[in-house]
């Protein structure tokens, strides 16, 4: 009896080896580009459609039948890994090592673009301002002063020399409010102030202003509890100009512009330049203005989906101010001296 137990143990046992020999199929370890195992990657025959995950150390074990096979190899934030392999009958083909590169899936560059809120798109209060409209409304005057025409801004003067204006959103005072050009936060990183008189003569080469009220679209760390005041310049005409304008105000005011565009020429390179040129007196004592600003557009379309732009603007100046105590030198520069 005991002999014949024994006899069907070992039969059993030599049946079981026997197929475990005539397994076909593939197996390996899936590994990352540092050589670290990818625990759950997916091991997927496309041409029989079967699939597998790797256990802990990422190996794996996929049976097939006889033939020729497309493997691929997937795991999230990896590059699929695909190769093709033949199965011999009875074969349990050792791949070895498979190594997948990682990739960047899910991350996206930030589009400054995207931070210009859409009509009937964006769930935020906003207004935009065209290029007519800051030509019919803003003058000579700095910049922020043309958003008095639109709901919740206050702007005004301020210091009452050039570039010294100031601007609110909401009740909240320009701290609180993003100011961006093209996109790019120009908030003093310390104490989020702007120094407008840094952005003198922007206006004459801006196409678009967007004020966007209260918690905004902006996908920036920037300080927009008010709100945020998008500018836009124009990064080069597209079509060969120029323009030459001479304004005259109170307080002995004076300023000169000109601007040229050299249109885009063979469809791929176009460039915009413009100075100004401001001086006054000011209407109140010691408010004069003695600025230059520059401004440089460039643009090239490098194919039908892509262009690079680069753009250089200044405003190197010296005003007076409005304020309650001053140095000599604003009222008498030679008895200053």
């Amino acid at each position: 009896m005991i002999m014949k137990k024994l006899l069907t143990f070992v039969i059993l046992g030599f049946l079981f080896s026997n197929f475990m020999l005539a397994q076909t199929g593939i197996q390996g370890t899936v590994l990352n580009d540092y050589g670290e195992p990818l625990v759950g990657a997916t091991v997927h025959d496309i041409t029989s459609d079967v699939a597998t995950v790797t256990d802990m150390n990422g190996n794996f074990s996929l049976e097939l039948s006889a033939g020729k096979h497309e493997i691929e190899f997937m795991f999230i934030s990896y590059d699929t890994y695909k190769m093709t392999v033949d199965v011999a009958s009875g074969e349990m083909k050792n791949l070895n090592v498979i190594e997948m590169k990682s990739s960047a899936i899910g991350i996206n560059t930030i589009k400054i673009v995207a931070d210009r809120a859409k009509e009937r798109e964006t769930p935020v209060a906003f207004s935009t301002l065209n290029t007519k409209d800051i030509t019919k409304q803003l003058g000579s005057r700095d910049i922020p002063l043309v958003m008095n025409i639109t709901p919740s801004v206050y702007a005004t003067a301020n210091g009452g020399g050039s570039g010294d204006a100031r601007i609110n959103v909401r009740g909240f005072n320009q701290r609180n409010v993003s100011i961006m050009i093209n996109g790019v936060p120009v908030n003093d990183m310390e104490n989020g102030w702007v120094y407008w008189s840094n952005w003198d003569g922007l206006a004459d080469v801006t196409s678009s202003i967007q004020m966007q009220r209260g918690m905004s679209a902006v996908n920036l760390a920037t300080p927009s509890i008010g709100g945020t005041m998008n500018i836009i310049t124009s990064p080069a005409e597209m079509k060969a100009g120029g323009t030459v304008k001479f304004e005259y105000g109170s307080g002995n005011f004076m300023k000169y512009t000109v601007a040229a565009n050299t249109g885009l020429i063979n469809d791929k390179f176009a460039l915009s330049v413009a100075g100004v040129r401001k001086v006054g007196n000011g209407v109140i004592d010691a408010t004069w203005t003695d600025a230059w600003a520059y401004y440089l557009g460039a643009s090239y379309q490098i194919n039908k989906k892509q262009r690079l732009e680069l753009f250089a603007l200044g405003a190197p100046q010296r005003h007076g101010q409005k304020l309650y105590k001053q140095n000599v030198d604003s009222y008498n520069t030679s008895f200053s001296q």
